[in-house]
């Protein structure tokens, strides 16, 4: 059985909660650097609402970091390993595949950093992310879409068929997830295309839990979070 890390209760952007402007963050779904077209950028603002700033694709690193310093984003959160095993899995990996397969999820919706080429090419551009993002004072914090949208909304179907092979089951469940997103975040005339921009939502969504709520999150490891299994959307 899954338990929250005893410092869960501590803001992972401690920092941020205080500021009396409005608060900016950021949430990054990141490709292998051989396929930036599939990298999605979503910026969020919250002043009174919370409400969707920018959305882009095919960003290379140093875009990436251009377009967060210019927006003034505070935190990012990243949709990929961020730190290498010592073998073949971390165990902040291990711990959420157990929370998945406790909560209705799949435990294969985590891969290992370096199980294939892919994956360790993905995980070798998100440390060099998170390094340059940091060395400009831009929070960064790991986190997992997939994981978090099977908690907010309790359910498993949409978990699984916004990726769905079929496009039916797809349009079903992206149509569902994105008129539930409507109900938390303001996203105006902006069009998600795909599941790497519903994914770079929900990663812009824990950056705004982080900052703001942060006993809804659950801390996997140190700087890895995901939404609490509260059913926040349900």
């Amino acid at each position: 059985m899954w338990q929250k890390d005893p410092g869960n209760s501590r803001s992972p952007a401690k920092d941020i909660r205080k500021t009396k402007s409005a608060l900016r963050i950021a949430g990054i779904d990141l490709s292998g650097p051989k396929n930036l077209r599939n990298t999605s950028v979503a910026v969020l603002e919250y002043g009174h609402t919370l409400v969707l700033l920018k959305l882009q694709k095919g960003l290379n690193d140093n875009q990436i970091l251009e377009l967060l310093k210019k927006l003034k984003v505070k935190v990012v959160s990243i949709d990929a390993p961020l730190s290498l095993p010592s073998e073949v899995w971390r165990p902040e990996d291990i711990h959420l595949r157990e929370v998945l397969k406790n909560r209705g999820g799949s435990p294969r919706y985590v891969m290992a950093p370096t199980a294939t080429f892919q994956m360790r090419s993905l995980t070798e551009r998100g440390i060099k992310l998170k390094n340059l993002l940091e060395m400009n004072r831009i929070k960064v914090l790991e986190t997992h879409p997939r994981a978090s949208l099977l908690f907010l909304t309790k359910d498993a179907n949409l978990a699984q068929n916004y990726k769905n092979k079929d496009r039916k089951k797809r349009k079903r469940a992206r149509d569902r997830i994105l008129e539930l997103l409507r109900k938390h975040i303001d996203i105006g005339n902006f069009v998600l295309r795909d599941d790497h921009d519903i994914d770079a939502l929900i990663c812009a969504y824990v950056s705004f839990l982080a900052s703001c709520s942060p006993e809804k999150l659950l801390q996997i490891n140190e700087g890895f979070y995901v939404v609490a299994p509260e059913g926040t959307f349900s």
